[in-house]
């Protein structure tokens, strides 16, 4: 009774069912198709040592090979893994016997199943699989007419992973470039709220101090009669306000008026000057102060305002415009 040599059924495509039926015509080579009794041709067992694990080719003769190429069919690793598969098996037989017509034909019927393979693997978008079988390919045909087509598919799949990349790599720096602008725009806010929350602060705390200044002024009833105390070397005062412009008939000053250094300009040591315009009442007193100038903005404005209210003139009868200005400066040490 003659053998039978078996082949599992596994998935195979169109193509691979055509090539199995032809591979029935002996390509197994030690076993199929023998007249020696079937326990000769049996396939070696699993456990058999020599089969266990792959041996570098050039180091198998030909009976082993043979061996392998054989086991590979059977375990249906047609042309994986690499290095242990019946392509590369039959490979090694061809070079180490070049002519063989079984080894040849073996080969013939087993690339439909290396064309499938490569094309689902760049389907799969595994190209570096796609690769290893085009190249298997061409060491079993060169002039295989597949070939053309699967290296123009590779081409084209290389091509297009490559613009993903680049785009998905722009992508990410346009992200990163954005997140920045966006990160160095709340800072830049962040800080003009700081400054501007600062300023507001300043500008209270010196109109705290003018009101303060103030009312201390009244309680003592000194406010339209002391003269300016001269600022003692610890505590800095305004430098002696500028003589106001006048007209020709312009009262004469009775009661000057210092203004208080506001204490946080005073802990920043910040100078600087107030313009102030203003109406001498007919009685002599001060009406209508407005702020002209001032260097830097916001800081002195609510002292010298004050200050300019406690000025008081010899009463004339009449209405004068005039305008002073007043110098805050640190002392010098």
């Amino acid at each position: 009774m003659k053998p039978v040599c078996e082949f599992p059924a596994g998935r195979w495509s169109k193509a691979g069912a055509r090539a199995i039926a032809g591979l029935a015509l002996g390509v197994a080579l030690g076993g199929c198709g023998s007249e020696a009794p079937h326990s000769a041709v049996s396939p070696a067992p699993v456990a058999d040592a020599a089969l266990e694990l792959p041996a570098p080719l050039d180091e198998l003769d030909i009976e082993g090979l043979r061996a392998r190429a054989t086991q590979a069919l059977r375990e249906q690793r047609i042309h994986t893994p690499a290095g242990d598969s019946a392509v590369d098996y039959y490979l090694a037989l061809r070079d180490k016997e070049p002519g063989q017509i079984d080894v040849i034909g073996a080969l013939d019927e087993l690339q439909p199943y290396v064309v499938i393979a490569g094309e689902q693997a760049l389907l799969d978008d595994d190209l570096a699989e796609s690769h290893r079988l085009l190249d298997l390919l061409a060491r079993m045909d060169p002039q295989a007419p597949a070939l053309p087509r699967m290296r123009e598919s590779l081409r084209v799949a290389e091509a297009s992973r490559e613009r993903k990349t680049r785009e998905e790599t722009e992508r990410l720096m346009a992200e990163r470039t954005d997140a920045a602008t966006v990160l160095s725009a709340r800072r830049e806010a962040a800080r003009t709220a700081n400054t501007a929350l600062a300023n507001a602060a300043m500008k209270a705390d010196a109109a705290a101090s003018a009101l303060a200044a103030d009312a201390a002024a009244v309680k003592t009833g000194s406010a339209s009669t002391a003269q300016p105390v001269a600022a003692s070397a610890a505590t800095p005062a305004a430098l002696p306000a500028t003589t106001a412009k006048a007209s020709p008939a312009m009262p004469r000053l009775l009661a000057d008026a210092s203004p208080r250094y506001p204490l946080p300009a005073l802990n920043r040591k910040i100078e600087g000057s107030v313009e102030i315009s203003f109406t001498i009442l007919p009685d002599g007193r001060v009406g209508a102060p407005r702020l002209v100038s001032s260097e830097p903005a916001g800081v002195f404005d609510a002292a010298a305002l004050a200050a300019v209210a406690r000025l008081r003139f010899e009463a004339s009868g009449q209405s004068h415009t005039a305008r002073r200005t007043l110098n805050f400066r640190l002392p010098s040490r």
